[in-house]
């Protein structure tokens, strides 16, 4: 949410009477540190898992010669939604500007995000360090026929080459036997050598088995919804995405996948009398640091029978602009103040 900050330090006299000035940004006009008041996103991270079946060569034979009756006999794709994960963020609204006036010594220590949103006053933002993604080992890749004798290879039928092959796998399985029970004619002189032997016969052993059983093969998809909503956000019954368990996650006007739904519902605010309204505009100018009072919202995600993620979450749109008074930014009052970037929100305020 908060990916860099940027500080913003401002060399000017600061006397103890220095005062909070600010106002509504006016381009062209302000003298000071601008800052944006942000609007509420969603990201939104789909995960999904696909897994493709491969036959083997000799997959009708498996039966027969290694007594294996769940072979795979037809190539195949199945997907699967494994996860949904829903965060925030914020983007600076531009029609929530404010500047700070530049004799004011809360100037000097206003920190900003990098799109100029407001995220502390006196106090520091660590850098948020992202933890570098796992490098997947890939899986070695072993040419069969590697493993295949002369003989194997002159067989003159699949029939003659599949028993070959399976009475290969048992002459392996039957090494790697005499070896764990210290009974091979050429064992290995250490500990080390022995696990590295067992290593290499345990992939012949699968390379070859496969040629039977088939091949299964597991990767993880990700996909990424931004949903930025506005006043006219409510609904129920939206199709967010379209997922199949043959195709994986589709766009939402793809018919060839079940839909995936989502409902928004947003907190309705009290009505505030026009004597009210242009009341706090006028404070909001001249009082003290604007901030926002987020409003909420209920967002689900679902489908039939199933709920993947369901929440009333804080959404700066639908809030109103609130004031943390000048005198609190008085000289000798060390006031920190967090908001929240997503948000426009106050995270903590501490002296």
């Amino acid at each position: 949410m908060r990916k860099f900050t940027l500080y913003i330090l401002l060399f000017a006299f600061m006397s103890a009477k220095a005062q909070v000035d600010v106002t509504a940004f006016n381009s062209g006009t302000a003298e000071g540190v601008t800052y944006y008041l942000p609007d509420t996103y969603i990201d939104i991270t789909v995960e999904a898992r696909c897994v493709t079946r491969t036959p083997g060569e000799f997959s009708r034979f498996a039966e027969r010669f290694l007594h294996i009756k769940d072979a795979i006999f037809n190539e195949s794709k199945e997907w699967e939604l494994t996860n949904m994960k829903v965060k925030n963020g914020g983007v600076p609204n531009r029609q929530k500007a404010f500047t700070v006036g530049v004799g004011s010594s809360v100037a000097s220590n206003i920190v900003l995000d990098e799109n100029g949103v407001i995220l502390a006053i006196n106090q520091k933002i660590e850098k948020e360090t992202v933890e570098p993604a796992a490098v997947k080992k890939a899986t070695k890749s072993v040419d069969t026929r590697t493993y295949l004798t002369e003989e194997i290879m002159q067989a003159t039928s699949t029939a003659k080459m599949a028993e070959l092959v399976a009475k290969e796998i048992y002459t392996i399985r039957e090494s790697k036997l005499a070896i764990t029970r210290g009974l091979s004619d050429n064992m290995p002189k250490d500990g080390l050598s022995m696990q590295l032997v067992l290593d290499e016969l345990n992939l012949q052993e699968k390379t070859l088995t496969e040629l039977f059983i088939g091949r299964s093969d597991t990767v993880m998809y990700t996909s990424n919804i931004r949903f930025t909503p506005g006043e006219n956000s409510d609904t129920l019954k939206a199709v967010l995405f379209r997922f199949s368990r043959k195709l994986g996650i589709l766009e939402n006007d793809n018919l060839a996948g079940a839909p995936i739904y989502y409902d928004f519902e947003i907190e309705k605010a009290p009505v505030v009398s026009t004597d009210e309204a242009a009341k706090k505009k006028k404070t909001i100018k001249k009082e003290g640091i604007c901030y926002t009072q987020p409003g909420r919202a209920l967002f689900k995600i679902y489908r039939q029978g199933e709920t993947y993620f369901e929440e009333r979450l804080p959404f700066g749109q639908f809030g109103t602009i609130e004031v943390l008074s000048k005198k609190m930014f008085a000289k000798d009052n060390d006031i920190k103040v967090l908001f929240d970037g997503a948000t426009g929100g106050i995270i903590s305020i501490d002296k």
